[in-house]
């Protein structure tokens, strides 16, 4: 690898860059020498905020509260590494998706040291003695050893063994139809495309290597259904799926810090959706390019990108035109670029008003109000908009209690913004607000928006507020700069 491209991820290193690693790699890289979580203090399963959140049979705020036990704190990247999944997925974990999946809570248990009896569901081993090490244990039926609720596992498996019965048909003549070479019908092309659909919904959730293993087997289940397939119109219909299949792969790539892994699956994904003619994929395909080449420092052909991926969804899908359309107006806030910022929101804006996230395609369920405010106050802050704050007061007041990190990346927009205008006194009362949420909650694109403030600041140099504010700031996100 050449001495420009970074030792981890193969991106273009920055020309002040030092070391072998991009920021982000370097970041992932200062906890990577332990290869498991440790064990965490001897009275953490007993402290009343743990006890709350098994109450709750929220996983994902035990694992925030674990990561947090420790001096330094374990980073969140780190932590997802360990855990098999992305930043973002656990990200979303901790803060309102937590996993119901018990493979999957019986092995992040065992990860973390947890004592049976301390869960509400039951391992393979009984003793409240943390598990050895060693690979995890096998889970046993749900049945935690305070509620005397046998009856209604039973049931549960009941309605289990139901479904699984329900389900085989149409499976088996899936696998039926793969075995003989005979073309799918439409309702095999539907279980497909619904299949599809499920692994967006799971990238929410689940471990991406897990998804991309699975993914590829589906993939390949596609690919054989093609071959068998002479139909123009059924064909479209399976290269659209096939396509969708291959973007998330690159998404799930891209989220592994594997670049070069997701740019061919993207280009893949669009050979595909071009031959289906599928304008609204083409869209999204480029869409998650637009992120790969952001990474890389390259917002000017992000813009670029994602006016392409604009022309693809003119007229039809309102959810990805405003996806799209937003992501132009981020990309474009970064280089400076005002007008195209401002018609990009318009057009976003505009087009949310039609849109159904959870009934257009695949990939537009995760699209709601805030996603669209938060890109929007990302968008103004970088250019000290006029309509910043009242765009902000707006989201901030329709946030949700556990939206913390959005709430912390809203604040510290605002807060560049004030300062990009030299109101530094309103610019330092804002940072007070946003430092303690972005360092508690590790919301890294609130810390990234507040070490920009500081470059925005005056030279460093005799005292004032603006210099205060500086030292507060570094001061405050230095120590976690160097964990991560």
């Amino acid at each position: 690898m050449g001495m420009n491209t970074c030792a981890d991820c193969g991106c273009r290193l920055a020309g002040d860059q030092h070391g072998k690693r991009c920021s982000p790699c370097a970041r992932r890289a200062q906890y990577r020498e332990a290869e498991q979580p440790p064990t965490p203090p001897n009275d953490f399963w007993e402290r009343e905020d743990v006890r709350a959140a098994i109450a709750e049979q929220h996983f994902g705020r035990i694992v925030r509260l674990y990561r947090f036990a420790f001096v330094p704190a374990i980073n969140q990247a780190t932590m997802a590494e360990w855990l098999g999944i992305g930043q973002s997925q656990l990200s979303r974990i901790e803060r309102d998706r937590p996993p119901t999946d018990l493979a999957k809570l019986g092995r992040w248990a065992h990860l973390l040291r947890a004592p049976a009896s301390a869960l509400w569901f039951r391992f393979g081993y009984v003793s409240d003695a943390s598990p050895a090490d060693g690979p995890p244990p096998t889970l046993a039926p749900y049945t935690h050893h305070d509620r005397g609720d046998d009856d209604v596992d039973r049931r549960d498996v009941l309605k289990l063994a139901s479904a699984a019965i329900m389900s085989a048909a149409p499976w088996q003549k899936l696998a039926d139809t793969i075995e003989h070479g005979r073309a799918p019908d439409e309702r095999t092309i539907d279980l497909v495309q619904d299949r599809t659909t499920e692994f967006f919904h799971l990238e929410e959730t689940t471990p991406s290597r897990t998804i991309l293993a699975s993914l590829a087997e589906h993939g390949r289940t596609l690919q054989d259904l093609l071959a068998v397939t002479s139909n123009e119109r059924d064909r479209r219909r399976l290269l659209s799926a096939a396509g969708e299949s291959e973007a998330l792969a690159g998404w799930l790539a891209f989220d592994l810090s594997k670049p070069r892994e997701a740019l061919r699956r993207y280009r893949e994904a669009m050979r595909m959706a071009e031959e289906a003619g599928d304008g609204p994929l083409t869209a999204c395909i480029l869409n998650y390019w637009s992120y790969l080449l952001a990474s890389q420092d390259k917002s000017y052909e992000a813009v670029e990108v994602l006016a392409k991926a604009g022309e693809h969804v003119r007229g039809s899908a309102p959810t990805t035109q405003a996806w799209v359309a937003a992501r132009q107006a981020e990309e474009a806030a970064r280089i400076g670029a005002t007008s195209t910022v401002e018609r990009a929101l318009e057009r976003a804006f505009t087009a949310y008003d039609y849109a159904r996230p959870h009934h257009e395609r695949s990939w537009t369920s995760f699209f709601g109000a805030s996603r669209l405010g938060s890109l929007a106050v990302s968008s103004y802050g970088r250019l000290g908009h006029r309509e910043t704050d009242s765009l902000a007061g707006s989201l901030l007041k329709s946030l949700s209690p556990s939206e913390t990190k959005v709430r912390a990346l809203v604040v510290s927009d605002l807060a560049l913004s004030a300062a990009a205008n030299a109101d530094y006194d309103r610019a330092d009362g804002l940072a007070r607000q946003a430092l303690p949420m972005a360092v508690r909650y590790e919301a890294s694109l609130a810390q990234d928006r507040l070490w920009e403030l500081t470059e925005t600041l005056p030279q460093p140099g005799g005292r004032g507020i603006a210099n205060d504010l500086r030292q507060r700031i570094t001061s405050g996100l230095a120590g976690k700069r160097q964990e991560a």
